[in-house]
């Protein structure tokens, strides 16, 4: 393998990879190319260490930036070099599993389910139904619970011992009788998949060293968002070599609420004692500006290490902060600064809406913002939204393969035995799982052993022992099938394209299936026949950032959770006060907040070249509308970086060249309609003999349900119905 050429790496970058082995901390602020340094890093150890490639993991948390990593590495060593292991830490686990999950003993084999969300909740609420608790908690505290536990490396034993109450002792029952069922189902869920693999590695020292060995060099991506399990299993890896690289930046640990822990990186010293530190602080991707405004922001935090961000790029335009009188107000001028930049202009816009993302703290802002683009015909899409292998028709095909490949699946069983329906219903099921009880087998072996049932219709019984016998034929060939033969077999044989013929949104679900088709057979290209666990798992593993997609011009639009790991050269901000953001869950909690702070950094560092922050003076946001005050964040920015637009002032042009179409308001500025609001204009002095006197901000509506909103210089911003108002217009 040829010397590795580190001239595309800064001082401060190339001390991080030529570091010698130990614990290495590497502070890699937002934009300082910690991809790259990663990627050298594993490049330099096989090339200058002789380092071999499976003796080298390095785990991170989504599947965009393993690739990446991956790719990188490839280009630097050479497409012809054995590659290491690049993983996410839910995929690594999984590939542990399938091959020691045997040590566990019970019922698990390696070709356990990996169950999604909707799944997970479908088994807590059978459980919970079969439990009959007096005090039976609420499915969705349960399934919280049953997370955080596995956060934390808790089992279930775990949390009956620290049970304070009864509450909580019902919990742990709950979390037993979860697990036992997963077992009898020979399913995993997200948390599992961690905290089964830390079981092994902690109660199996053959396993443990085996994993060792493979992990000589073990490196970690973004270390501030691993949780306690996460923090075990590293600390359990990394313990033979010592060998533990990891990449963070407490800055950008947005994740608690999910179990994530940040002083697992703000105490790496104290766990490492040995551990060299290297700070990256040079920024490659932003503005001075917009670099400027976001380390405003974040040096208010003190859970963090002392460092601070610089670029060589140029100062670029101040950041627009525009204020709007509602929602749709802040909406519209996002949707017509979007069709701004991305429009045609004199000179010609160098704007593309891919280049485009709209950031919101809760998903209730974006219907409002949906709305507004869609009015001015402005293409988009929500990354977070419905996934696409959460939708109903591609679920019911998935849960063919998943019984295809775990018969024990009961929860898959279940939905394929419904779609397309063929006479079994609930009353069947229930029969077939009291027969599974009695005789010790599977719902999918109970199945086929029904028609002697004198409880089931004799057509049911055949209904159920035709599909159980051509379930039977598909799982003997699965092996020697591609993943698209077998889901051609399952649509023809099982009626399921005629099922959605028969529907209203019949073509756009037939879309659907021939993309799962097409990435079926895209996958078979690269992996043949005998795949379909390894197609299960990866489908299983998908996360919010795997929709992130350049195709398509269209605008992003996401909350600033999933928005880690991504930058766009224009970013939009929208609801930028108290209350929204930070969260009003936050107010009275310092560390909350603090929290609230980093993600207000990370979604002010996405940006390269343009950055807009936008609020309102009134929101309505779950039916209710109240007044709204700037968020403290706002505040906290050097005023000089900023181009403020708010309605008490004539707005000016924006960051570039002013379009040829002004700013009005996408309401009627001027109304004569017989609504009892006579000649009332936006910006006239008006009296109302409660609140006093004030400015006609916005209208909008005719007739008996006219609406105003008046700027009072006592009251604030008030929604008044007109008709009922006895608004007069006054003097200055």
């Amino acid at each position: 393998m040829p010397s590795l050429n580190l001239d595309d790496l800064n001082p401060a970058q190339r001390d991080a990879v030529l570091a010698p082995d130990g614990p290495i901390l590497i502070l890699a602020g937002a934009g300082s190319g910690k991809t790259r340094v990663l990627s050298y890093r594993i490049a330099h150890l096989m090339a200058e260490r002789n380092a071999a490639p499976d003796g080298i993991l390095a785990v991170t948390f989504t599947n965009k930036a393993a690739n990446e990593m991956r790719e990188r590495v490839a280009s630097l060593v050479g497409g012809g070099a054995r590659m290491p292991w690049v993983s996410t830490f839910h995929s690594a686990c999984a590939r542990i599993l399938r091959q020691e999950i045997a040590a566990l003993g019970g019922a698990f084999d390696r070709n356990f389910t990996i169950l999604d969300e909707s799944d997970t909740m479908a088994v807590i609420r059978r459980v919970l139904e079969d439990a009959q608790l007096a005090d039976s908690p609420p499915p969705e505290l349960v399934r919280a619970r049953i997370d955080q536990a596995k956060n934390e490396g808790h089992f279930p034993a775990d949390l009956a011992e620290n049970a304070a109450d009864g509450r909580e002792r019902s919990l742990a029952q709950v979390y037993q009788l979860y697990q036992d069922r997963l077992a009898t189902m020979n399913a995993l869920d997200f948390g599992d998949l961690l905290l089964q693999t830390y079981r092994l590695v902690r109660d199996r020292p053959e396993v443990l060293a085996r994993w060792q060995r493979r992990a000589h060099y073990l490196l970690v991506d973004e270390y501030q968002d691993t949780n306690r399990v996460q923090y075990l299993l590293v600390h359990e890896l990394s313990a033979l070599s010592g060998n533990l690289c990891v990449v963070g930046d407490e800055d950008q640990s947005i994740y608690r609420w999910r179990g994530a822990d940040i002083r697992n990186i703000l105490d790496f010293e104290r766990d490492y004692p040995a551990a060299r530190i290297f700070k990256l602080e040079q920024n490659y991707r932003s503005t001075k500006t917009i670099l400027a405004a976001a380390d405003a922001v974040i040096q208010n935090n003190r859970e963090r290490k002392a460092k601070r961000l610089w670029t060589d790029n140029a100062a670029g335009d101040l950041i627009t902060y525009f204020t709007g009188m509602t929602e749709r107000d802040e909406a519209d001028f996002i949707a017509r600064e979007i069709a701004r930049l991305t429009g045609a202009q004199d000179p010609p816009a160098d704007t593309r809406p891919t280049d485009i993302v709209v950031f919101y703290r809760v998903n209730a802002q974006s219907r409002v913002l949906e709305e507004a683009l869609n009015r001015r015909r402005i293409p988009y899409y929500i990354v977070g939204g419905t996934r696409f292998y959460d939708r109903g028709e591609i679920k019911d095909l998935i849960a063919y393969l998943r019984v295809i490949l775990n018969p024990a699946d009961a929860v898959s069983l279940e939905r394929m035995i419904g779609v397309p329906p063929r006479g079994i219903g609930a009353k069947t099921v229930e029969v077939m799982a009291t027969v599974a009880a009695h005789d010790g087998v599977t719902l999918f072996e109970a199945m086929g052993r029904i028609e002697t049932e004198s409880r089931v219709a004799l057509r049911t019984a055949k209904a159920a022992g035709n599909l159980y016998s051509w379930m039977r034929e598909l799982m003997a060939r699965a092996s020697e099938l591609g993943v698209r033969a077998i889901l051609d077999d399952i649509i023809v044989h099982s009626g399921f394209a005629a099922h959605l013929e028969g529907m209203s949104d019949g073509t756009d679900r037939r879309q659907n299936v021939a993309e799962l088709l097409a990435a079926a057979s895209a996958f078979d290209a690269d992996h043949g026949p005998g795949g379909l666990g390894e197609f299960l798992e990866r489908i299983a593993l998908v996360n919010d950032s795997d929709q992130v997609s350049a195709a398509g011009g269209r605008v992003a639009l996401m909350t600033l959770h999933t928005s880690k790991g991504l930058e766009y050269p224009v970013v939009f901000m929208a609801g930028m006060e108290e209350g929204l953001f930070p969260h009003m869950r936050s107010q009275d909690n310092p560390r909350e907040i603090e929290e609230e702070r980093r993600l207000c950094y990370v979604g002010m560092t996405r940006a390269r070249r343009l950055l807009y922050l936008t609020n309102t003076q009134s929101r309505e946001l779950y039916g209710k509308r109240s007044d709204s005050r700037p968020s403290r964040f706002l505040r906290e920015v050097d005023q000089d970086l900023i181009r403020r637009i708010a309605p008490e002032f004539a707005p000016q042009p924006v960051l570039r060249a002013p379009s040829r179409e002004p700013y009005v308001d996408y309401t009627e500025s001027q109304v004569s309609h017989d609504d009892g609001g006579g000649d009332l204009s936006i910006g006239m002095r008006v009296l109302h003999q409660t609140f006093g006197r004030g400015v006609v901000r916005r209208r909008e509506g005719f007739g008996d349900g006219a609406k105003v909103w008046v700027n009072f210089d006592r009251g604030g911003i008030k929604l008044l119905v007109l008709k009922f108002a006895n608004l007069r217009p006054v003097a200055e």
